[in-house]
């Protein structure tokens, strides 16, 4: 259907649509992660009797609070936008997804009056009535992650779309099929602890350096206390994303493989790759502080160690990569790399307190960057991955141009055979594309049509000279 599009001025609509998403869920995501990490620390410094835990619960509450006055306003822009730029896609979306919409939106509301009347303003109040108090965090805990729980099902069905992209003029309300998509429980707790991880290194990261700026004693003490609970909170919470990764991986590649090809070798591996650049930075820098600032903790320093070890299983799971030139050296060198690694964690525990030392807050402040960046770019990389599609082979982008959609076309029909990746094509130099094409199109199984084949030449011949 043509549907009137508003034009944009300075950039292409894309662009804005990408910097109000990419703005608002940073954001969105914080919040949530605060908000279910406060109760819980809130109920850990009741039963302690520490008030430390205490002040820092609430202080995740009150910077939550702060921010999400930008995050809603965001959050409004983002469905504007999409009505003006693409209006198409927004009728069809919705109508698919109107109940869950309405139903977010329910969940928003609760979960607002909750945290400011009843969680964050009565806090002081309600000191004596703990229990309570506490009660109503986990009741603002609930909603929130209701609410990413909705979008996290509207936002991979993108991906995996589990039913039909409906018509305009056909009203679905809501889809169960749609809505518990393939990829949606992956996402959802990919997103979970992916939210913890990199909020907490992030906010260790920030405490650590307010720890170093500290002269009053007892605010050093606070914050030397403080940057330790979470960077260690969130190294750990790390070491449920690759196993919860694994399993994501493996369903976008039996549900939408074009996708995991551009992955995993094709035209978004290179941000895939810097991806995991950052992970190693912040893993190695955590894990480091770890063995060193809680030497004695053994049971803590075990937990890492089985992390690295189910980090050694997903690889092992993973089907090897050519990077080193044959699948027995790639084994053996991460092999190397991760029982190398954990010998010098544990010969570590030798040396003294890292917090007392200055470069150490810095580089745990660098370690959440990554992490921040980590989350960020995995984003960008989902999306990115099913050009030219909004919705996988069912909604293209309007600004779709057609080397994109050769693209798409020469992952589906030449990857996955006999090529594990796009980059073991496109390596190739002087090769006769149209006598190649040919010979392939004559093989069992393979329904090409002539436009077809013209255009994967055509991919062909202008992406590997």
């Amino acid at each position: 259907m043509d549907l009137p599009i508003i034009q944009t001025p300075l950039f292409p609509r894309y662009i804005w649509m990408e910097e109000v998403i990419y703005s608002h869920i940073p954001i969105a995501t914080l919040i949530t992660a605060f908000l279910v990490l406060a109760p819980f620390m809130e109920l850990i410094g009741y039963k302690r009797r520490d008030l430390r835990w205490d002040r820092l619960a609430r202080s995740l509450v009150f910077f939550a609070m702060i921010l999400y006055s930008p995050g809603a306003a965001l959050g409004t822009g983002i469905p504007i936008f999409i009505i003006g730029l693409y209006p198409e896609f927004w009728a069809r979306w919705s109508n698919l997804f109107f109940w869950p919409l309405i139903i977010q939106f329910i969940f928003f509301t609760i979960d607002v009056i909750f945290l400011f009347f009843f969680y964050y303003l009565p806090w002081d109040r309600m000191m004596d009535r703990k229990r309570r108090h506490i009660f109503f965090g986990f009741v603002t805990a609930f909603f929130g992650l209701a609410i990413q729980a909705v979008w996290d099902a509207l936002g991979s069905y993108t991906l995996t779309p589990g039913a039909a992209f409906p018509a305009v003029t056909e009203a679905v309300g809501w889809s169960a099929q749609a809505f518990f998509n393939p990829t949606y429980p992956f996402l959802f707790f990919h997103r979970f602890f992916g939210n913890f991880s990199y909020t907490m290194l992030l906010v260790g990261g920030v405490l650590a350096l307010k720890y170093m700026r500290a002269r009053v004693k007892s605010e050093k003490d606070y914050y030397g206390w403080a940057c330790d609970v979470t960077f260690s909170f969130g190294f750990l919470s790390f070491f449920a994303m690759p196993i919860i990764g694994y399993g994501y991986a493996k369903v976008i590649q039996a549900k939408a493989p074009v996708a995991f090809h551009a992955i995993m070798g094709g035209h978004v591996s290179g941000a895939f790759t810097l991806k995991m650049v950052l992970i190693l930075v912040f893993v190695s820098i955590a894990a480091t502080y770890l063995f060193i600032r809680h030497k004695n903790k053994l049971p803590m320093l075990a937990a890492v160690t089985a992390g690295f070890g189910g980090l050694y299983v997903v690889l092992h799971l993973h089907p090897a990569l050519d990077w080193l030139g044959s699948a027995v050296a790639w084994r053996t060198a991460y092999s190397l790399i991760i029982v190398g690694f954990l010998v010098y964690l544990w010969r570590m525990r030798a040396r003294g307190r890292p917090i007392t030392e200055r470069r150490w807050p810095w580089l745990m402040f660098a370690a959440g960057m990554a992490a921040f960046f980590t989350f960020a770019i995995g984003g960008f990389v989902r999306e990115r991955s099913k050009n030219p599609y909004a919705v996988y082979l069912q909604h293209e982008k309007p600004e779709a141009v057609p080397e994109e959609r050769d693209r798409f076309l020469f992952y589906r029909v030449c990857i996955g055979c006999h090529h594990q990746n796009a980059g073991d094509l496109l390596k190739i130099r002087g090769e006769n594309w149209r006598a190649r094409v040919e010979r392939e199109r004559r093989r069992l199984g393979v329904d090409l049509t002539d436009e077809e084949a013209g255009r994967i030449i055509r991919y062909l011949e202008e992406n590997t000279r």
